[in-house]
């Protein structure tokens, strides 16, 4: 391993371990643009880091353990209570891409995969599956367009040049902190892991809103308003991809499935519409769909057939009345 190589994961480690303060940050941002080859290795550094993060199963923002009575079925099957299996190190570096990004550029993800790229102002963009962003820096202004899916965002200080999520008519600004926006058919929600985000719509037809860490906004078409509501859990568990996981807080059956038919190849499908609003407690890889069906057959009792496109859940006709 080059020296140079060395300074990016020492770098990457004290960030990851303490952050930054100002002179450290200064320190930092000379290195960094005192040499192309420092961007590459950072970006290296990264990856590797995470893979080992990911592949340690060590979540950034750990759930509280949710608690459920003996009539929710306590989720008691050890998959569904402890999760699937954590992946391993090299499964982990081949899903989760890592690229650094020298130009303006889009940046895409495919179903089921997944990129952390250093933008060229130190921002980081954490893309989920099945995303497109478009990103335009100018001197007076970091724009980022988010043409579908979702991506978290670390944005690096710089009161200077706003940093702004574009997402339909949707707007997004922050100066130093992290976020996520999600496109949706509806809307687009937004939530905030650290700092504060201002959000509006283009058409001024909603008041603006400041959003802070812990919190949930959702910014719907056309709405007269914009919700805004303290949900820490629930966003540290819509954001647990980031980890490669699925995360289920008494989520239905019917919302596990669309959440894993956004990653998985094989496509999840409740036969039995009784099923659709059982409720489940549990953890998963977001790369174990199989693992998942076949406790949902232990947990609720109902058949599962399992092929290599589709996995279906439930019976024609039946009654939904396995366990609860």
């Amino acid at each position: 391993m080059s020296e140079i190589d060395h300074e990016a994961f020492a770098w990457v480690v004290r960030q990851r371990a303490r952050g930054l303060d100002d002179a450290d940050a200064a320190r930092f941002g000379a290195w960094f643009d005192a040499d192309p080859r420092h961007r590459g290795a950072y970006a290296r550094a990264l990856a590797i880091h995470n893979a080992i993060h990911l592949a340690s199963g060590e979540p950034a923002f750990p759930a509280r353990p949710a608690e459920t009575g003996p009539g929710e079925a306590r989720v008691a099957r050890r998959n569904l209570v402890l999760g699937g299996m954590a992946a391993g190190l090299a499964l982990a570096a081949g899903r989760f891409g890592y690229a650094a990004l020298s130009d303006d550029a889009v940046l895409t993800t495919a179903k089921g995969e997944f990129r952390r790229v250093p933008l060229r102002d130190k921002s980081i963009a954490n893309i989920n599956s099945g995303s497109r962003i478009e990103v335009a820096f100018t001197e007076k202004q970091r724009t980022i367009n988010l043409r579908q899916g979702e991506a978290w965002f670390e944005v690096a200080k710089d009161k200077s040049k706003p940093f702004i999520v574009e997402a339909g008519d949707a707007r997004i600004r922050a100066v130093g902190t992290a976020f996520s926006v999600r496109r949706q058919a509806d809307g687009s929600e937004v939530l905030v892991t650290e700092g504060t985000v201002e959000v509006w719509r283009q058409d001024g037809s909603a008041r603006r809103r400041r959003v802070t860490a812990g919190e949930r906004a959702f910014l719907a078409h056309d709405a007269g308003a914009i919700p805004v509501t303290r949900q820490p859990e629930e966003v540290s568990r819509k954001l647990a991809w980031r980890e490669g996981k699925l995360v289920l807080a008494s989520q239905t059956l019917s919302e596990a499935v669309a959440d894993f038919n956004r990653y998985s190849p094989q496509t999840i499908v409740i036969v039995d519409p009784a099923l659709r609003d059982k409720r489940l407690v549990g953890q998963y890889q977001l790369d174990a769909p199989e693992l998942f069906a076949r406790d949902v057959s232990t947990v609720l009792d109902v058949p599962v057939t399992i092929t290599a496109e589709r996995i279906l859940i439930g019976r024609a006709g039946g009654t939904g009345q396995g366990r609860t």
